[in-house]
């Protein structure tokens, strides 16, 4: 058997990259679906889920680690990624290219399209789950490196609550739509703060604004660390929660409005109280399109405001129904 450093040898002597040896069913990589050009395409890896979505990584080295590590090549700050979660070679045959996916020993695995995968030769479109981050295997050509581009000048995030703006919310959605088919459903919850007009009467616009950025910090640090939030407008915001049943959504939402309900706000020495109201609709229960479950939380939103403020309402009516 010959040494790491002789196999190095000879795939510098033949042309290839020196990544050790190339253990692969030649069944699986015979199809020339599994290579590509490296002079028409680029492979890179798109995040589909959490805050981080819409970031790419471009695949420029020959070994490509992923995971929570500083040292990682690709940096995923989630509680569920390795701090070397896995790798991506890059394995050269002349003008072809194919990318071999490792699991280097992951506490929560590595999925590829739903199935458990220690090593995987990528193709176009596959979709990698590290615990609970999502990553989409891409090979652009240049209209499809320019599309990115323009898609990631476009995730913008609110100057004053630091949450992604509607726009931003709206593009993360319908990806997050797209890929239903094959998950456990989505979850929207459309939020408005109650007698926000009142606060700033009594405190004036500068607490107002205070409160708002507070309020930013509460729901991007309560919701899951991969669910989607943003400012829909004024004091409405918007989350989804993906890959979640109804009633996980309900009990997670719920939790956050106990926490803003609880949390008291000191504004320059002033104690501040304030309560919100929430609508939850659920993919795939309520419809499928973006359009459709932001305006049915909107209406349920709304009988929220209604019913007395302060409470959740889902599909069967409130939560926790107002008490005077």
């Amino acid at each position: 058997m010959k040494s790491e450093d002789e196999f190095d040898q000879q795939d510098t002597q033949e042309g290839l990259d020196p990544l050790g040896p190339v253990d692969l069913d030649v069944t699986r990589v015979s199809s020339r679906q599994h290579f590509d050009s490296k002079a028409r395409r680029t492979a890179t890896l798109v995040v589909m889920n959490g805050p981080e979505i819409g970031h790419d990584f471009p695949l420029r080295r020959n070994e490509v680690i992923i995971g929570r590590g500083e040292d990682a090549d690709v940096l995923l700050r989630h509680r569920e990624v390795s701090r070397h979660h896995a790798k991506i070679e890059i394995l050269r045959f002349g003008e072809d290219t194919l990318y071999r996916l490792t699991d280097l020993g992951s506490t929560n695995k590595v999925m590829v399209n739903g199935v458990q995968a220690k090593t995987h030769v990528l193709v176009d479109g596959d979709k990698i789950h590290l615990g609970d981050v999502v990553l989409e295997f891409e090979l652009h050509d240049a209209i499809d490196s320019k599309f990115h581009a323009e898609v990631r000048n476009r995730i913008r995030y609110d100057d004053l609550t630091s949450l992604l703006t509607y726009g931003s919310f709206q593009t993360a959605l319908s990806w997050e739509l797209e890929r239903q088919s094959s998950h456990a459903g989505c979850a929207v919850v459309m939020m408005d703060l109650d007698d926000f007009k009142k606060l700033n009467d009594k405190y004036g616009h500068l607490a107002g604004s205070w409160v708002l950025e507070e309020i930013g910090a509460l729901l991007g640090g309560n919701f899951r660390h991969f669910d989607v939030v943003s400012r829909y407008g004024g004091e409405e915001f918007v989350s989804y929660l993906p890959d979640t049943e109804l009633e996980e959504a309900l009990t997670a939402v719920e939790r956050v409005r106990r926490i803003i309900e609880e949390h008291e706000f000191d504004y320059q020495g002033q104690s501040i109280r304030l309560t919100i109201s929430m609508g939850v609709s659920h993919c795939p229960d309520d419809g499928g399109d973006l359009e459709t479950l932001v305006k049915t939380a909107d209406e349920r939103l709304y009988r929220a405001k209604r019913e007395g403020k302060n409470m959740v309402v889902g599909p069967e009516g409130p939560l926790n129904p107002h008490q005077d």
